[in-house]
């Protein structure tokens, strides 16, 4: 295999290459597309950097293109900025559109009623059981509500339903209760209706 011999002291001198720098000329650039900016006309591109004033301007598209020729015609003689015209979507005036509201039953999770004044939530809602003693207590407890029932009807006027939510009286089936000591709360409209009511039934069966 030949091999080429390189004589001692020899050296390899690479010509420079000289770059002539040139000077920016202004780019003219010839649309190809008709009925842009109309054909042979130059546009003008901006090469400087923006200013604040000029980077942070917020115009309207209208304000914009009237901007665009401006600069044209103040660069250019002559030039005119030719934008594309707006496409119409539809002529047909605008009617909106009428659709049934659409309607859902959703079940609540608690109960609402009227007020219950003959009640036994131990008994009737929380299942206790005294034996024997139970019905001779349900018959004591239904006498003593119907004894104060005009005290309980004019308590608490502005109540006229009792809802299960938020009530620890109307716990949910299975949940654990206590058991409940009853305890009157004093009320002046309460007292007024149990005194006349029981003024009344003294008028009336003397």
């Amino acid at each position: 295999m030949p091999t080429s011999v390189v004589p001692t002291g020899a050296t390899f001198e690479r010509p420079i290459e000289t770059v002539t720098p040139t000077a920016f000329a202004q780019p003219l650039i010839q649309p190809r597309t008709p009925g842009v900016v109309g054909e042979g006309t130059e546009i003008y591109l901006r090469t400087t950097i923006p200013g604040p004033q000029r980077l942070f301007q917020r115009d309207s598209e209208s304000t914009l293109f009237n901007r665009i020729a401006h600069d044209m015609k103040s660069q250019q003689s002559g030039a005119r900025a030719i934008f594309p015209e707006d496409a119409i979507i539809s002529k047909d005036r605008f009617t909106a559109r009428l659709l049934k509201p659409n309607l859902a039953e959703v079940e609540p999770c608690y109960v609402t009623h009227g007020r219950l004044y003959f009640e036994q939530p131990n008994f009737e809602r929380a299942g206790y059981d005294l034996g024997v003693l139970t019905p001779g207590i349900n018959m004591a407890v239904f006498y003593y509500d119907l004894l104060l029932l005009p005290y309980h009807a004019c308590s608490d006027l502005r109540m006229f339903y009792e809802a299960s939510a938020g009530n620890s009286l109307k716990c949910l089936p299975g949940d654990p209760s206590p058991f409940l000591w009853p305890c009157e709360r004093f009320s002046v409209s309460g007292l007024v209706g149990q005194t006349g009511a029981v003024v009344g039934g003294i008028f009336l069966f003397p």
